[in-house]
């Protein structure tokens, strides 16, 4: 079973022993599981983990690329209040509005793509 415990703990500098000291559990078990000698931690130890490093179940297990599901929903929902936004002014300002071309929507939707893949890859997010 694929999981992303090393990549985080290496992404915050942390080595094995430290990651169990914080969680309570012992380095081998840190290790087994890594290594995918463990198919799984203990769920207490998991949610621990996640708790820990401030990330899903899902995204410990490489089942989402979202770190944060939560806090993901959040950087969306000001994304659209900050179009929405956008639109409100140019209506309150007279400006004049126009749909965009099909053209337009297609490279629309491009930047909004490479942005969420940009989005994903915030440790934070």
């Amino acid at each position: 079973m694929k999981n992303r415990l090393c990549e985080i703990r290496n992404g915050c500098n942390l080595y094995q022993e430290q990651l169990a000291q914080a969680i309570g559990c012992s380095q081998q078990l840190i290790s087994n599981y890594e290594t995918g000698k463990l198919r799984r931690l203990p769920v207490d130890f998991e949610e621990k983990i996640c708790d820990y490093f401030n990330c899903s179940i899902d995204y410990l297990r490489c089942r989402t690329n979202i770190r944060n599901e939560e806090r993901y929903s959040k950087t969306l929902k000001k994304i659209e209040l900050i179009i929405e936004d956008f639109y409100s002014n140019n209506r309150e300002n007279n400006k004049s509005q126009q749909d965009l071309s099909d053209e337009e929507l297609v490279n629309f939707q491009e930047i909004l793509s490479h942005f969420k893949d940009i989005l994903q890859k915030f440790p934070k997010l």
